[in-house]
């Protein structure tokens, strides 16, 4: 039994609007999972003989959770053009043909999660290429490093070029393939999604297979949607029998607890019912979504109707792979969306840190084992050292610098209380 107690000011959400803050704190760690958290003076009289890492004058918060990135888009960051659907077709198609090279695949696999280890991430969503080998590649990538992933081979059978698209039942073979090799390895700590790209790119067998195949092996889903309005126009003029977008996963059997839908922009009350009723989850990505002027969505309003939200980088029409980046810019478009609706709520320190941790453990349905520091959880947290010219004395206080200055103060992320990455 190998058990330690780690030192420090410690931070975590029990819920969207309440959190826990110790500013003498302590985890206890055992074997890889918490054992306890609270103030050091009560946890060295449970505990008395623990060995201690003094992480004193650093904050110890849950490890974040991306719910949304593109391994295959890494080397796009930059490559901007006037909106989504240009930039897909001149930048990231042509780019994604370039994986069917396993060897610049598994180099940018590296790149990929290296960084996401560097900005604190535990936890990340991923679409693969658009091919089995690559993603093959990008597990074995995952599994080395150690990091949890959800992730699957970006499909596609039509609207695409032909080098990036196949039939699909040779692509549901493959996801078989893939989830038989994958599914559940390293620990637990890898799991497989079931990955149409979007309605625009898969054909209606391809999207019903999908959802055939996800309920037969009882593994996540992730598409996007509803990210801009000439997406959306679309999709309307492809799918002209469907009374909205979200109805069209609906029926393909793509809208379950394990689906993680990116995006969402511009859902209808109809359509935000319809993702409520599934427990489906939303992955929002506001750095992303101004990038590519894809729109601001109302994200306030969205969890007030009790939907689950997580934070997306997604990499690369967003341009970094720190949540806490994601958190923070989450705040300011909020407040840029103000200026044209009066009423329109701004998301409190709490509610993105929440979405950042907790929150975006759920919505990929790893509320119970992940996302904060409860009793039994898996022992994720990532060290952020507090500068001597700031005095972090509540929660408050803890909250804004995480916020706005942490992703310059990350300094250690650990994993089942290993740790997987230090700075120099």
């Amino acid at each position: 039994m190998r058990s330690m107690i780690y030192r420090g000011a410690i931070l975590h959400a029990l819920s969207r609007n309440t959190d826990e803050f110790f500013r003498d704190g302590a985890l206890v760690v055992e074997n890889g999972k918490i054992r306890a958290c609270g103030d050091i003076t009560s946890i060295q009289k449970l505990f008395h003989g623990l060995p201690v890492v003094d992480w004193r004058e650093s904050i110890i918060v849950p490890g974040f959770v991306d719910t949304h990135a593109h391994i295959a888009q890494l080397p796009a960051i930059g490559a901007e053009r006037r909106n989504l659907l240009d930039w897909l077709n001149q930048v990231i198609f042509p780019l994604e043909a370039r994986f069917q090279n396993i060897v610049y695949a598994e180099h940018v696999a590296e790149s990929f999660f290296r960084r996401a280890l560097e900005a604190g991430t535990t936890l990340i969503a991923a679409y693969a290429p658009p091919y089995e080998e690559a993603t093959d590649a990008c597990f074995r990538v995952a599994e080395r490093l150690g990091i949890r992933v959800v992730m699957g081979m970006t499909l596609m059978d039509c609207n695409a070029p032909s080098e990036l698209l196949s039939e699909p039942e040779e692509l549901i073979a493959a996801c078989k393939r893939l989830i038989r090799r994958w599914q559940g390895c390293n620990s637990g700590r890898i799991h497989y999604a079931i990955t149409p790209r979007f309605a625009g790119s898969c054909s209606r067998n391809l999207l019903r297979r999908c959802g055939q195949i996800a309920r037969e092996y009882s593994v996540h889903i992730q598409t996007h949607l509803a990210e801009s309005p000439s997406e959306v126009a679309w999709i309307t003029n492809l799918f002209p029998d469907y009374p909205n977008y979200t109805s069209i996963y609906e029926h393909a059997g793509l809208l379950t607890d394990r689906t993680i839908l990116a995006h969402c922009i511009y859902l209808s009350p109809q359509e935000r019912a319809l993702v409520h009723n599934y427990h489906a989850a939303i992955s929002h990505c506001p750095t992303s979504n101004v990038y590519l002027r894809s729109g601001i969505m109302p994200l306030v309003e969205y969890l007030d109707e009790s939907l689950t939200i997580g934070l997306g980088t997604d990499v690369a029409a967003g341009y970094h792979s720190c949540i806490l980046d994601e958190a923070r810019f989450a705040r300011e478009v909020a407040k840029v969306r103000q200026f044209a609706h009066d009423e329109s709520p701004v998301p409190s320190l709490e509610d993105v840190f929440y979405l950042a941790t907790l929150g975006g453990a759920k919505a990929l349905g790893f509320g119970d084992s992940l996302g904060n520091f409860c009793e039994g959880k898996e022992a994720d947290f990532v060290r952020i050292t507090i500068e001597p010219y700031r005095t972090i004395d509540t929660a408050e206080h803890a909250l804004e610098y995480i916020l706005y200055e942490g992703r310059d103060h990350l300094c250690s992320t650990v994993i089942a209380g290993e740790v997987v990455w230090e700075s120099p």
